[in-house]
């Protein structure tokens, strides 16, 4: 902590993170960041009444304005507002975009954590209570949702997808199988790599035809090489030599994550390898892991998930027939590993 600064002037930083976070959300959803990238400086009535923004006038230009106090615009003296560094991983056409991420930060998952001192108090998840149905049944009842979350998961694998690709070597392997593979794109990317793989992408059923279509545009000698399956993944898994599950564990407890380690050990051929990316806690005493910690607050409140430490790693592993042999930290949005392991 920086001595020069009063911690009253620190956790207010911290309070306000909250407002920013859904102003931040809420200009993305608008398009702004594309806008401004695509036609250079604007000021907000140009936004509105040339580019046929949504919003008032006069209150977009004092939430630009407080945007540019955070570095996502640049402002100059005519109350234009231009791109920075930051505005453009808010586009859609960045390398590195968060763009879905932050407008499904600042929409349903916004709604969700309303249920924050309930979830505190009871010691259960609110989703159900926030939004009337557990999530993935809004997803499958709103077909724009399942959309935007497969999106906004896609934006949030780009890193832990460059970590799979770089510390997994699959020279060996015949067939994969990404279990919760959303659209498919680390599969994709996975047969992309190795000419002679075969990936299967594991998912609820109302998500393949929108996984399916992403793909259509890849060379025939990928698609023939990608199958996607709809199903329940507690119930069975495809067969493969190598099972990946990328942000999938956190999603559930210890049980559910148990079976479905089970169901890929069943259904292992050969001597393979079980993969899980995802976030590895430090143990207590160990300050460090701030946003795997946050996000531990995000599954605590909208499912029955959790990050789980090193020890708890072991734990499910152990009880479902696996042993870990490695945990290779990839340094992604969450701070996230690879956490690999054979039949034991």
């Amino acid at each position: 902590m920086n001595p020069e600064v009063a911690p009253q002037e620190i956790v207010m930083q911290m309070l306000v993170g909250a407002w920013v976070s859904q102003t931040i959300s809420t200009i993305t959803r608008l398009d702004i960041p594309d806008l401004i990238k695509c036609h250079g400086p604007q000021s907000a009535m140009q936004l509105t009444q040339v580019h046929g923004v949504k919003a008032d006038t006069e209150f977009l230009s004092r939430v630009l304005r407080a945007c540019a106090s955070v570095g996502v615009f640049t402002e100059d003296a005519d109350g234009k507002f231009g791109a920075t560094p930051l505005s453009d991983v808010l586009t859609l056409d960045s390398s590195v975009s968060v763009k879905k991420l932050a407008e499904i930060f600042g929409g349903t998952w916004w709604q969700i954590w309303a249920g924050f001192p309930d979830a505190l108090t009871t010691g259960q998840p609110q989703t159900k209570n926030q939004l009337g149905m557990e999530y993935w049944d809004y997803c499958q009842a709103n077909p724009k949702e399942m959309a935007d979350f497969g999106a906004a998961m896609q934006s949030n694998s780009l890193n832990s997808l460059r970590g799979v690709l770089k510390h997994c070597d699959l020279s060996e392997s015949k067939k994969v199988a990404d279990i919760g593979g959303g659209f498919g794109h680390l599969a994709l990317e996975l047969v992309r790599k190795y000419p002679h793989l075969h990936g299967i992408v594991l998912d609820i059923p109302d998500l393949i035809p929108i996984a399916k279509s992403k793909i259509v545009n890849e060379p025939e000698d990928i698609i023939d090489r990608i199958q996607f399956i709809g199903g329940d993944m507690f119930e069975d898994v495809p067969a493969a030599d190598v099972y990946i599950m990328k942000l999938v564990i956190h999603d559930w407890d210890d049980a559910k994550c148990i079976q479905l380690l089970k169901n890929c050990h069943a259904r292992m051929e050969g001597n393979g390898r079980i993969i899980c990316v995802d976030a590895v806690l430090p143990p207590i005493g160990n300050v460090s892991g701030t946003a795997a910690k946050f996000l531990d607050i995000n599954m605590m409140i909208s499912c029955p998930g959790k990050e789980r430490t090193e020890e708890q790693w072991q734990y499910i592993y152990s009880q479902a027939g696996w042993k870990i042999t490695s945990i290779q930290p990839i340094y992604d949005n969450y701070g996230t590993s690879i956490v690999e392991g054979i039949k034991s």
